[in-house]
């Protein structure tokens, strides 16, 4: 326990970190914020159960377009410009739609084109804000410090779904807006006060055909690891298969479980309490060389919990089953950012996080299929099905490639 709570005080008392796990926190707050209040406010306008999985396509399809040259971007430019530039940009727009929505003048493609944007605050953060974690932060802290992101990050997401279950129950939509105005006003000035050294990275040219070719050569990179190719494997599997059934909780809620908008709200907050309780015994606890096995038995969990929440219609085995998802998703997302860092070096680092938000932004089919199948059968159906196809692809990763629950150092990379 000392020793966690001098990890801590480390961290706490460094300047920089503190800074980007502050960006962190307001983004991650508002990303939760706005996809449960998007969810809700489209079904109520078109109760339709695929618009309402366009949501979450359009907020994740910048990290399939752009999450590798954003990490070639992240090698070459100084990061804290990227950071305060896209957020300052973002907070432009989020004004726009908030004018819009007191006025009555948005539409369901003014919300799509803003979950776009503000997707691609989300894509950059995978290989700019963690990759200066990753190079401000001393190795031997890593875990730590990648643990505490991520727990503030599912602290949001108890809060964010919360408070917009208040808004749209008592406000309305445009109390999103302003505070995406209010909250990333606050990122960008942030990141305006980061202090960066001089990271770029000398064997990255200007060109756009150097660009390729680095992402080329990071994709060989990748795909010469034992431990990182199954790790972003499994990735795109939940992706597709498994973190789209958010979508479909405020359909399930409405048509199967019968709440209001507020339960809605509390229980996607659910989802967050069991993160935030997993990934602070982990971030505390996770011995590193376990962090494989927590990442795969994590997939298995999540999506064993999807498949019982789309066979559920009582709200309080809903909550548990959310609670129990968080728990599991805790599990992989801490051990999913360790495995790629503390495997990889730091010649290929900013690439490979790169491709593994592109990996991640493989979710937007997952998100037309799902919306596709919800369509065709319900909303319970697809999560059923989903949670099958995923359970089984994973396992079929896993028994190609079985040394990566090894824990013996010498059969890694």
């Amino acid at each position: 326990m000392e020793n966690s709570s001098n990890s801590l005080i480390y961290l706490l008392q460094n300047k920089v970190y503190r800074k980007l796990w502050g960006i962190g926190f307001v983004q991650a707050i508002m990303r939760w914020m706005e996809l449960t209040a998007l969810g809700i406010f489209v079904f109520q306008l078109t109760e339709s159960p695929f618009w309402v999985a366009m949501v979450g396509f359009s907020h994740i399809l910048p990290l399939f377009l752009f999450g590798s040259l954003l990490g070639l971007f992240s090698e070459k430019y100084q990061r804290k410009k990227i950071i305060f530039i896209s957020y300052f940009i973002l907070s432009i727009i989020n004004l726009l739609l908030f004018l819009l929505a007191i006025f009555e003048f948005i539409e369901l493609w003014h919300i799509l084109l803003g979950t776009f944007f503000s997707g691609i605050i989300w894509a950059e953060d995978f290989p700019v804000r963690m990759g200066l974690i990753s190079d401000d932060i001393d190795e031997s802290f890593l875990s730590k410090a990648v643990g505490l992101d991520l727990t503030t990050s599912n602290i949001c997401r108890i809060i964010g779904p919360f408070i917009a279950g208040i808004y749209m129950s008592y406000i309305g939509i445009e109390a999103v807006y302003i505070s995406g105005v209010i909250f990333m006003l606050v990122g960008s000035l942030i990141g305006y006060k980061l202090k960066e050294s001089n990271n770029s990275n000398v064997n990255t040219n200007d060109n756009f055909g150097s660009y390729f070719s680095n992402i080329l050569e990071g994709i060989k990179y990748i795909r010469s690891s034992n431990i990182i190719f199954p790790t972003l494997i499994i990735t795109v599997v939940m992706n597709i298969f498994a973190f789209s059934y958010r979508n479909m909780v405020p359909v399930i809620g409405a048509e199967s479980l019968l709440i209001t908008p507020f339960l809605v709200g509390v229980l996607i907050s659910f989802e967050g309490i069991g993160a935030t309780i997993a990934s602070t015994i982990l971030s505390l606890k996770l011995n590193i060389q376990l962090s494989n096995r927590f990442y795969f038995f994590g997939c298995i969990i999540f999506l064993i919990m999807i498949f019982l929440l789309g066979i559920n219609d009582k709200f309080l085995l809903a909550i548990i089953f959310m609670l129990l998802a968080g728990m599991s998703m805790a599990s992989f997302g801490i051990t999913q950012k360790l495995i790629i860092i503390s495997n990889s070096d730091k010649a290929h680092r900013g690439r490979v996080l790169g491709v593994l938000a592109a990996s991640i932004g493989t979710a937007p089919l997952g998100a037309i299929l799902l919306g596709f199948t919800a369509s065709i059968f319900n909303a319970n159906m697809a999560l059923v099905i989903f949670s099958i196809l995923g359970l089984l692809l994973c396992l079929l990763v896993i028994l190609n490639y079985r040394m990566f629950l090894s824990t013996d150092k010498s059969v890694k990379r």
